[in-house]
């Protein structure tokens, strides 16, 4: 028996995804596949919270999602950029640094919020917590996020996925 679909309140997937960023190897993973394969960090996010949370996002509702995230990624990628670019390691200064890290944050809550958004506007499925997930139930969400952003034949990637998935609890 499948639940009423699920909502996530923008705060408690902000709050999530802090704790849940910052916890193991989930930030340098992260950083990989965003940097070396083009995923956005918060849709990886939002799939940790999807398995978390015993919840199936297919592709197509995956697809709307990032669709969403679309809205604000161009510019937190110049952001990220700018902020990057003005590291006291290469030479910026710590007070440009720390504001330029300030507004990334901000994008990245904007973002979250368009993300959510979406989300919730989403047909998803919500397995009960007393049913077992087998691990195909399980794979759902994975294969959707490995289809979306086309990393299926990117062993690389793939692996990097594998290990952010083994991160959670």
């Amino acid at each position: 028996m499948t639940m009423p679909t699920p909502n996530i309140e923008n705060r408690a997937f902000w709050e999530y995804s802090v704790s849940r960023y910052t916890k193991g190897d989930m930030a340098p993973l992260a950083l990989l596949l965003q940097d070396n394969h083009k995923v956005n960090v918060n849709v990886l996010l939002l799939i940790c919270w999807c398995l978390e949370n015993n919840v199936i996002i297919n592709l197509p509702q995956l697809k709307a999602v990032i669709a969403a995230s679309n809205a604000t990624e161009e510019k937190l990628q110049y952001h990220r950029a700018r902020r990057k670019a003005a590291s006291p390691e290469k030479g910026g200064d710590q007070a440009e640094y720390d504001a330029l890290k300030a507004q990334e944050l901000e994008l990245e809550r904007q973002q979250q919020h368009d993300i959510v958004a979406s989300f919730n506007e989403q047909p998803v499925t919500h397995l009960g917590l007393g049913q077992s997930v087998s691990p195909n139930v399980f794979n759902a969400s994975i294969a959707a996020f490995i289809n979306a952003y086309g990393l299926r034949d990117n062993n690389e990637a793939r692996q990097l996925v594998s290990l952010v998935v083994n991160q959670l609890s």
